[in-house]
């Protein structure tokens, strides 16, 4: 399992930023109408275990991390709110976290991904509902 393989410790780090989408999807009968852009941000920690190729090893789980975790998204947009969705791009960085010393002692990553997708429609009832 992927998360194992990050450790207890860097998996309760892990911190989800955020998901907005733009664009009123529904015509007033509540039809879809168009596509909308959904934007999920990550940013976790991994820690290294010292020396230059261990940070670089680190930084590439990491990175394989931040795309299994895009490779996902779309399951969850469908089983949520999409009727329809594909990965349209993803940036994902590396940065070695420093401390007093020299060594690395772990190493940030931060990953964007866009998804474009299709909304589900509505009943009248979620139409109908206040927005918060």
């Amino acid at each position: 399992m992927a998360i194992r393989t990050i450790g207890f410790g860097a998996a309760a780090m892990l911190t989800l930023l955020g998901v907005t989408a733009h664009a009123d999807p529904y015509d007033l009968d509540g039809n879809r109408n168009q596509a909308v852009s959904v934007s999920v941000s990550y940013t976790f920690t991994l820690p290294a275990d010292g020396g230059a190729d261990s940070a670089d090893g680190a930084a590439e789980r990491g990175r394989r991390q931040a795309y299994e975790m895009a490779g996902r998204e779309c399951a969850n947009l469908l089983a949520t709110i999409a009727a329809t969705c594909s990965l349209g791009s993803i940036n994902v960085s590396s940065q070695p976290q420093r401390g007093y010393g020299q060594a690395s002692e772990g190493i940030n990553i931060r990953a964007s991904a866009n998804f474009k997708i299709t909304p589900k429609a509505q009943t009248a009832p979620e139409r109908s509902a206040p927005q918060r």
